[in-house]
């Protein structure tokens, strides 16, 4: 009697560590999923998915300084750029290659990035000059707004942080259509509002976003034990 409930104890303890293995595993492929690189006539990709929902990061032959980033699943920004990052080297594993990047498109920043979309809204929310009546009347009011505030220190530097191991220096280089609306319309309005935004106004909270990078000198390369 007693060796069969040895043997029960020893199955159950085996069970409990295959669950644990199997949840240790599949927690490492999300933290590190594998990436796919495909390629064609127009333009070499690396591909990957999360649950489901695919990322990519683009290079066209004919605009290789140009990478485009499409990611619209839900990823915290850390996981984001740790994803970007290794999706670059994989696309670009070529370090003379990777100088002659110059752009970083991500799309709309409150889908690609809204955690930095969310700084962008709450930093116009306190911003004196901030006039969405203006930027319905004049042209350009409010990319310009948009750009100034984006380009503020502060608002990316997980991204800056991110790109200078690579050997990158960025610089917002331009936005284009603008979003405004009250913070009951925007999907990050509960967080504005917890954060004193005044209900009633419309702010800008998103953008098509591009980035330019710049290569460091070899020497400037800033490693992770640096940081």
């Amino acid at each position: 009697m007693n060796r069969m409930r040895q043997i029960r104890l020893a199955m159950s303890s085996l069970m409990a560590l295959s669950v644990l293995v199997c949840a240790l595993a599949m927690s490492h492929a999300q933290d590190s999923p594998g990436i796919v690189l495909t390629e064609d006539e127009f333009e070499r990709q690396a591909v990957t998915e999360l649950d489901g929902c695919r990322v990519s990061l683009e290079r066209r032959k004919k605009e290789a300084h140009l990478l485009h980033f499409r990611h619209d699943c839900r990823q915290p920004l850390e996981e984001k750029l740790a994803l970007l990052k290794k999706m670059l080297e994989t696309l670009v594993p070529d370090l003379d290659d990777r100088k002659a990047l110059r752009t970083l498109f991500v799309g709309r920043l409150a889908v690609t990035f809204p955690e930095l979309a969310q700084r962008v809204a709450l930093a116009a929310s306190q911003h004196q000059d901030w006039d969405y009546k203006r930027a319905w009347k004049e042209s350009g009011y409010s990319n310009r707004f948009f750009l100034q505030l984006i380009s503020e220190q502060g608002i990316f530097p997980e991204l800056q942080d991110m790109l200078a191991t690579l050997g990158f220096e960025v610089q917002v280089a331009s936005v284009e259509k603008i979003l405004m609306a009250k913070p009951k319309n925007i999907p990050f309005g509960p967080w504005l509002l917890e954060h004193g935004a005044d209900p009633i106004t419309k702010l800008p909270f998103d953008a098509l976003t591009w980035f330019h990078l710049e290569s460091m000198p070899k020497n400037s390369l800033i490693t992770p034990s640096e940081k």
